[in-house]
């Protein structure tokens, strides 16, 4: 059977743009906006786009996107421009570099059960998951996203372990930053309160279930790494709704919490 690509879903979310008041470096700022909406994006962008959304005169913009093409950190397409190469290079030398995502690979290697399926790690990043590595198992298909992406924590098992993490004031705090609450399959939570329920009942039993909240006949158990890790992570496993059991999922919990109580935990939450 083929390998299944990434749903619609899995879709690399914006993340906040930066602000630049009282910024010493504003040009910085820009940049990191910049490429925050190339990443966003669907395909490239002119430059008259980019102007519009991070409200920044052409003329100025212009002299960024060229430094930052003659660096290879992005690059022109047709009349618009995308992410360039050296982003990947640098991606990947940040994650040579990260003893919890090495740490992360080695361990879900020897996992009894979960060694078999797709396993993931990720941390919270404001309202959204940050997926940071991804063991793909025997299964011939793929069910998660890709390192690097993003979705909406509350409709994620990742997220809502995470989630479960802090407090409920905590939680409506980082809500209320968002445009809308997520939503994306009738399953899944449908406003904050049922949110709020669903991170009781998390906490109650010890990981976080997403039944198909994300996407129709795929499941997902989460347990957070325990001791206060900051920024909160966590890690997953991903499977076909048709292949769950309450064996398996019992095998799977368990592997999940020997998991996370085995990488080693930032315990510097300001």
């Amino acid at each position: 059977m083929s390998r299944d690509r990434p749903s619609a879903r899995t879709q690399l979310a914006r993340p906040a743009a930066p602000a630049t008041r009282s910024s010493p470096a504003p040009a910085v700022v820009r940049t990191a906006a910049l490429l925050g909406e190339l990443a966003a994006a669907d395909g490239p962008l002119g430059l008259s786009d980019l102007a519009r959304r991070l409200g920044v005169a052409k003329s100025s913009l212009s002299n960024i996107c060229a430094a930052l093409e003659d660096a290879a950190l992005i690059r022109r397409v047709d009349a618009g421009y995308t992410l360039g190469h050296r982003l990947v290079e640098l991606a990947g030398a940040y994650l040579r570099k990260v003893d919890l995502v090495s740490e992360f690979h080695a361990a879900a290697r020897s996992l009894p059960a979960a060694a078999e399926e797709t396993v993931l790690l990720g941390l919270l990043d404001g309202s959204d998951v940050l997926y940071l590595a991804r063991h793909d198992g025997s299964q011939p298909i793929r069910l998660a996203s890709d390192v690097g992406r993003r979705m909406p924590a509350v409709c994620t098992a990742l997220g809502k372990a995470m989630l479960s993490t802090l407090t409920d004031d905590e939680v409506t705090t980082r809500l209320d930053r968002l445009d809308r609450f997520p939503v994306l399959t009738p399953k899944g939570a449908q406003n904050a309160e049922q949110l709020l329920d669903d991170l009781r009942r998390t906490r109650a039993r010890g990981y976080a279930v997403d039944d198909e909240e994300n996407t129709e006949g795929v499941c997902c158990l989460s347990v957070a790494l325990p001791g206060g890790a900051w920024p909160p992570h966590a890690v997953s496993v991903t499977l076909l709704k048709a292949r769950t059991s309450e064996r398996l999922r019992e095998r799977l919990v368990a592997d999940l919490h020997r998991l996370a109580n085995s990488l080693p935990h930032r315990l510097d939450r300001p």
